[in-house]
């Protein structure tokens, strides 16, 4: 499970790691008796200065720093952190935009996260932590662009910080407690708890060991105010989950001896393209679902331009100008668009005259699913709307759950191997039974080799405390505890698995809202107090950090106006277009703004920015909180969408 230092962090962008594992102490000199030592994982590539009661890490792009300020003297969380901005800067006078309290693990006793005002393009936050009498309070400043590529870094960081003296729970040499009925149903009530508190209708879930699945079912319904209940059977958007299936895929693949893990893609793929020569030249079909290339997320591009239209091969077209922002093996950045490539180089390999999504689908149906027995598992919307399925819902606007329409993730279609498809709970269970037998089916036959099965957990990225990226599949061995998971999201859905294999069990969960992923964390930590006897974290984790998301969203909207701003809305043209994503068109149906993108439409509000500007944002569910800034031009305003690195302008169009 993150702390709550740590989901501020994932919430804000996705995770990134490359660090040392030697301490650094931040120490406070004679002049401050009795202040508290913290300890301190030193990230690699970091240039770290110390001073009295402080230390400082200082990316290597320069433009970010994270400062950690020991023995900051205060009553409270806000006067922690006023004293620490003090301490780096002298004439500061932040105010603070927010301040939440979140659940304190890691030795500390008291744990708060702060938000201050920045300008466009840098964020500035603090998490202030209390051990004893004492506050010790990091401050993060900086690019987001830089934020976005070393989160992973930063992560490690936050989550290494503990005050002296205090080590992490460690339960290498105990054996696991039986995963039995009392304790799958505590962990069931603690998912009934956590479903309350962030606005999930519905889980699907699986319990299995080595033997098969023990059990398997639905808390909740598919469609809040409905009365459909969910059941092991019912279908979900797994999202990234689909990743993993699809390096299975390759795997079997590699078996047949039709791809090799480090054959050169441009050899599998002759078409395949990358905007830098040297990472295409260095690309291996290995690097396709890494995460480890250097190259940067660009979800937009898929998030607006896909619709259900888009052919496969249009993720080709999107990758062709990509550049690189690291270097291979220097730090986690996750590429859909990359792990969709890898899917369909694959299919190339096992269909070649096929076009290539007709091939995927075709090769994963065979390869993947079939001999799994995933009978519900489909690529298929129409297919999976016309079965009993879940529809996806989120916490909005007024911090109400609402629910989406079923197919507004159908964006992600042209690209899915890298997250498209629709499963249960039933056969996500069969899927992870294949990682906990280590490619053993039921019947004991060989299914996929054990070699080309774990080198999907081999080696990988770095990008938290003790945890790994492979292909497809995480490796974490936080507390001394082995698990092979992996997660996936989109707009209202959020899935997990989770394979413990000391303990010779595993766990699916399927949720149809995406205001609960850090259900997905706990749920982790929660299967360590249920079987190693952890300290007790997980519930109050999950209250703080359900607490914080809704006040986050409250905190959000309260300064969004709907109706829109009328005046600001007449210098808004009807079509815009960007090259990249599309069109982008404004409907008015009354007082109401709708705009409406390849990939789906929206209610928006308005929202007056501290500059004088306008921002139009996006209000419905799988949509929610997408941010369109107005910029003025000659006539009508174009509008500008960011993401931490790349601006997007729709321009007005005729």
């Amino acid at each position: 499970m993150q702390s709550g230092r740590a989901r501020m962090i994932s919430r804000f962008i996705p995770l990134v790691v490359a660090l040392c594992t030697a301490p650094l102490l931040a120490q406070t000199t004679a002049s401050s008796p009795g202040a508290t030592q913290t300890t301190v994982t030193e990230p690699t590539g970091w240039k770290a200065t110390s001073g009295p009661g402080r230390v400082e890490f200082l990316a290597p792009e320069e433009d970010f720093t994270i400062d950690l300020v020991d023995d900051a003297e205060a009553t409270d969380a806000s006067g922690a952190a006023k004293s620490a901005w003090s301490t780096i800067d002298p004439a500061s006078q932040r105010a603070p935009l927010s301040i939440s309290k979140a659940a304190a693990s890691e030795g500390w006793d008291e744990e708060w996260q702060i938000e201050y005002a920045s300008t466009p393009g840098i964020n500035i936050r603090a998490i202030a932590l209390r051990h004893g009498q004492r506050w010790t309070v990091a401050l993060l400043r900086g690019s987001v662009a830089t934020l976005s590529k070393r989160s992973g870094t930063i992560l490690a960081v936050m989550q290494s910080l503990r005050p002296a003296g205090v080590t992490a729970e460690n339960f290498t040499d105990r054996r696991a407690l039986p995963f039995d009925a009392a304790r799958r149903e505590r962990l069931k009530d603690f998912w009934r708890q956590a479903m309350a508190a962030y606005g999930v209708p519905g889980i699907g879930y699986a319990f299995f060991d080595r033997n098969g699945v023990i059990e398997e079912g639905g808390l909740g319904v598919g469609r809040v105010g409905g009365r459909s209940p969910i059941t092991a059977h019912t279908l979900f958007r797994i999202a990234s989950n689909t990743k993993g299936m699809t390096t299975l895929l390759i795997a079997r693949l590699v078996d047949q001896g039709k791809l090799a893990w480090d054959e050169p893609v441009t050899k599998a793929y002759p078409g395949f393209r990358l905007g830098d020569p040297e990472t295409l030249k260095a690309m291996k079909v290995r690097h396709l679902v890494c995460a480890c290339t250097g190259m940067p997320r660009q979800d937009l591009e898929w998030m607006i331009s896909g619709s259900p239209k888009t052919p496969a091969s249009r993720v080709f077209d999107l990758l062709a100008p990509m550049q690189p922002t690291g270097k291979f093996g220097e730090v986690y950045q996750y590429s859909n668009l990359l792990a969709a490539a890898g899917g369909y180089v694959a299919a190339r390999a096992a269909y070649p005259y096929m076009e290539v999504g007709a091939a995927y689908d075709r090769a994963m149906r065979e390869n993947v699913f079939v001999p799994l027995g995933m009978k519900d598992t489909t690529f298929d919307t129409t297919v999976a709307l016309a079965g009993d399925h879940a529809y996806p819902h989120d916490v909005v606007l007024d911090g109400s759950v609402q629910v989406g329409v079923p197919d507004a993730g159908r964006a992600i279609d042209f690209a899915r191997p890298a997250g498209g498809a629709w499963s249960s709970a039933h056969d996500v269970a069969l899927y992870a039974l294949n990682e906990l037998r280590e490619g053993l089916l039921s019947n004991g036959q060989r299914f996929v080799s054990r070699d080309a099965l774990l080198e999907r957990r081999r080696g990988g990225v770095e990008y938290g405390e003790d945890t790994r990226y492979g292909m497809g599949v995480e490796t974490i061995s936080r507390w001394g505890v082995s698990i092979i998971h992996h997660g996936g999201a989109l707009p209202g859905w959020g899935s997990d698995w989770f394979v413990l294999p000391d303990a010779g069990v595993g766990v699916v969960l399927l949720m149809n809202s995406q205001s609960g992923r850090e259900i997905e964390n706990e749920t982790r930590r929660m299967l360590v107090e249920l079987l190693y006897g952890a300290r007790p974290q997980a519930l109050e984790s999950m209250k703080a950090d359900a607490a914080s998301m809704r006040a986050d969203v409250l905190e959000s909207a309260k300064d969004i106006r709907v109706p829109v701003d009328p005046v600001a809305a007449r210098r808004l043209a009807v079509r815009y277009f960007n090259p990249v994503l599309g069109k982008l068109t404004i409907e008015r149906r009354g007082s109401q703004l709708i705009f409406n993108l390849p990939s789906g439409s929206s209610r928006v509000g308005s929202e007056k920015n501290k500059d004088g500007s306008t921002s139009y944002v996006m209000i419905d569910p799988a949509t929610w909180g997408w941010t369109f800034l107005a910029r003025p031009t000659r006539d009508r305003d174009a509008l500008v969408i960011r993401d931490p690195r790349h601006e997007y302008v729709f321009s007005p169009a005729k």
